[in-house]
């Protein structure tokens, strides 16, 4: 595995797919040649051959296994640049992972015996593939060897911000929302053009287009999982603070109203139930806590 993990580190799913698809392609055609230029020896065609075949193979197995998204795992064609499964770009390695800011992300909470509940897949099929969402059906093994049915909904990722002014006010928005029917009270937020784009530069992009603000200090507040049950969005949220004011930049089809309003007065909001977005209740109270340190 650490073999697998350093040659991932140092190649890109699609320099993986070129190299594997080319070695394949020379490979089979100098042994077709080579072959039938010894075509009045037959043992040595057939060595020539059989030798050439098994180093096309290992070349196909470089690519499906070297080549492969590291988003989606979805093995890329030669020459693409984006994923066509999940839209992640193909000419980037992994980022590295801090083992160390893993371990740290645990709970405190979370026991040291604690059991190993992890649910490992077996098969996945896709059963919706939408603009925004992408339905799939798989069955898992279970932590007690037993298989079960997982429905869930791949999302390629989200930002949101809280931007709060100098005077201790934030810039909120209030959109209607199809799926519950109503206008709500919301912070700017929105997904990212595609799987793996920087949050930061994303949230900053979200905030200039949807409220005309730009910022000079941010914070990072940490990830939020939607719906953890059946979804795997992740929205990192973040504190904007040092606001100036531009122009908005809204697509054709997105329509709402940009306002300030206190934080005391949103935190009440959100206490009494006056706000439900749960994005924005987490939002606001981590940027409320942080703020009164």
């Amino acid at each position: 595995m650490k073999i697998y993990r350093s040659i991932r580190q140092q190649i890109t799913p699609n320099t993986a797919a070129v190299i594997g698809w080319a070695g394949f392609s020379v490979v089979l055609i100098l042994t077709v040649l080579i072959a039938a230029f010894n075509r009045g020896n037959t043992a040595k065609a057939g060595a020539v051959f059989t030798t050439g075949m098994i180093i096309a193979v290992l070349f196909v197995v470089f690519w499906f296994v070297f080549g492969r998204c590291y988003e989606c795992g979805h093995v890329p064609r030669p020459g693409e640049t984006f994923c066509s499964q999940c839209g992640a770009p193909l000419d980037k390695v992994p980022a590295k992972k801090d083992d160390a800011a893993e371990k740290s992300s645990v709970p405190v909470s979370v026991p040291e015996d604690a059991r190993d509940l992890t649910e490992t897949q077996v098969t996945s099929e896709e059963i919706f593939d939408g603009v925004v969402l992408h339905l799939f059906k798989d069955t898992v093994r279970l932590p007690d060897g037993n298989s079960s049915l997982r429905e869930y909904v791949k999302h390629v990722g989200a930002v949101c911000i809280v931007p709060v002014t100098d005077d201790g006010k934030v810039i909120v928005e209030r959109q209607y929302r199809y799926a519950v029917g109503q206008a709500l009270i919301e912070i700017p937020a929105g997904k990212l053009d595609y799987a793996g784009e920087d949050r930061l530069s994303a949230a900053k992009r979200e905030l200039r287009e949807e409220t005309g603000y730009t910022a000079d200090r941010w914070t990072d507040m940490g990830l939020y999982l939607t719906a953890p049950a059946f979804s795997d969005e992740k929205i990192s949220m973040y504190l904007a603070e040092g606001l100036h004011k531009g122009a908005q930049d809204l697509d054709e089809d997105e329509f709402l109203d940009v306002y300030e309003v206190p934080i005391k007065d949103l935190v009440e909001d959100i206490l009494a139930g006056r706000i439900t977005d749960a994005k924005t209740q987490a939002g606001i109270l981590k940027a409320y806590s942080i703020l009164n340190r």
